[in-house]
């Protein structure tokens, strides 16, 4: 067995210099759990005696008065584990969605990792995440959306895989919003209520927080349907002489919009990927409102909510609409889910 120094050193992924980050109070608390949970008794010989001590570095040549090689590693083995591996886990036959905190697969939802940010989506524009999303065994992460939209027959395994889920979330926002200062809010259009629920967990995060909705409105499929039609559309001109094939695929496309969005466009739902780059209206601004949301968004930095990156083209035409027809001082995204790494 190694020796205990070497087995914290390794799995800490410090040097020998380095101090553990954690408090004397903290790692005996750890202890005490321990003790209980395992009814290891006579394990705690010492205790922190005064409020100096409490927050002094707990260094390693300290830990060994106390405990054995072997209690030790299983302590520090168990406490890594909350800390770093927490992931979910899909069942695609079951299409149930599972909280795992043995690992990082597919959705990244720990503490330490997260949010992660991104500059590389939208110029001079942060993309932060609250969950990383990964590529795992099985799946990219999607169906977590999906079960916290309840699309696809999606759901979660039970109550406590949600609430566990739920929780990481709230305590990696609460992370968000101390790197942050969370003001002036603008939610992405969804016909789903999450983007809501993303944003009652943020802006709970800060006194200052001011949601305004409206500003960015997807179009209609009425709306897709005439600009298309329209003899000096986009789509006619890169479509040509195959107009009618595309328009009557596009016609497909917005018959499932009208059953699954009531009427409103959504990206998504063109699964022809060339399609969906031609259709680069989707977004525009609410013009009858547009003096009381210049009040409120020029000169103030600008949280936008989304709930998921794909290929980030959602994101960047809000960016742009928010750029061209506001003058905020700057402009920050912040999504559920990361790009798929």
């Amino acid at each position: 067995m190694k020796v205990l120094s070497t087995y914290i050193l390794e799995k800490l992924k410090v040097s020998a210099k380095d101090t553990v980050m954690m408090t004397n109070e903290e790692f005996f608390n750890l202890l005490l759990e321990y003790t209980k949970a395992e009814n290891t008794h006579g394990l705690i010989t010492a205790k922190v005696h005064n409020e100096k001590d409490r927050e002094m570095p707990l260094y390693l040549g300290n830990i060994t008065k106390y405990i054995n090689d072997s209690q030790i590693s299983k302590i520090i083995s168990e406490s890594i584990n909350k800390v770093l591996n927490e992931g979910i886990d899909f069942d695609p036959n079951t299409k149930t969605v599972s909280y795992n905190p043995s690992h990082e697969d597919n959705v990244d939802t720990s503490i330490e990792n997260n949010p992660s940010m991104d500059g590389n989506i939208v110029s001079n524009v942060e993309v932060w995440s609250i969950f990383k999303r990964k590529k795992g065994l099985r799946g990219d992460g999607n169906p977590l959306i999906y079960a916290l939209k309840g699309e696809g027959g999606w759901t979660f395994k039970s109550d406590d895989d949600r609430n566990a889920i739920e929780k990481q979330f709230e305590l990696i926002a609460e992370k968000f919003a101390k790197m942050y200062p969370i003001g002036v809010t603008i939610l992405m259009p969804s016909g789903n209520e999450l983007n809501n629920h993303i944003a009652e967990i943020v802006l709970s995060q800060s006194k200052n927080a001011e949601l305004i909705e409206g500003v960015i409105c997807k179009i209609t499929t009425q709306e897709v349907d005439k600009i298309v039609l329209d003899f000096n559309s986009k789509f006619r001109e890169y479509y040509k002489d195959n107009f009618n094939e595309a328009y009557y695929e596009l016609g497909r496309y917005l018959d499932e919009m009208d059953k699954q969005r009531n009427g409103y466009f959504s990206r998504h739902l063109v699964t022809n990927n060339q399609m969906r780059d031609i259709l680069d209206f989707t977004l525009k601004t609410s013009d009858d409102r547009f003096a009381e949301f210049a009040n409120k968004i020029n000169g103030q930095d600008i949280l936008i909510i989304d709930d998921t990156i794909s290929r980030g083209q959602s994101i960047k035409e809000a960016c742009q609409i928010m750029m061209d027809s506001y003058a905020p001082k700057s402009i920050t995204v912040l999504t559920l889910l990361s790009k798929l790494y």
